[in-house]
């Protein structure tokens, strides 16, 4: 489905986070395409954060890449 998000993304490399803001411009239930300005290749692990009125956040994994443009498909829970 076609939409318009801001979400946030949040990596994570050891002890190391990193957030940056993004835009979901399709969504279903099984995941999303991202862009953001941030390196990322499949494979990656990521959690994305929807701008609600309680905070929500998925664990993704990064299934496909065409610049800053990802395909993401949403997993349950995050690997350790």
């Amino acid at each position: 489905m076609p939409v318009d998000l801001p979400v946030k993304v949040f990596t994570s490399k050891g002890f190391s986070t990193t957030v940056v803001e993004g835009r979901g411009t399709e969504i279903s239930q099984g995941g999303m395409t991202l862009y953001a300005g941030i390196l990322l290749n499949p494979g990656d692990l990521l959690e994305v954060e929807f701008d609600m009125p309680t905070s929500s956040r998925l664990p993704a994994i990064v299934r496909s890449r065409n610049g800053f443009c990802f395909g993401l498909e949403f997993i349950s829970p995050l690997p350790s």
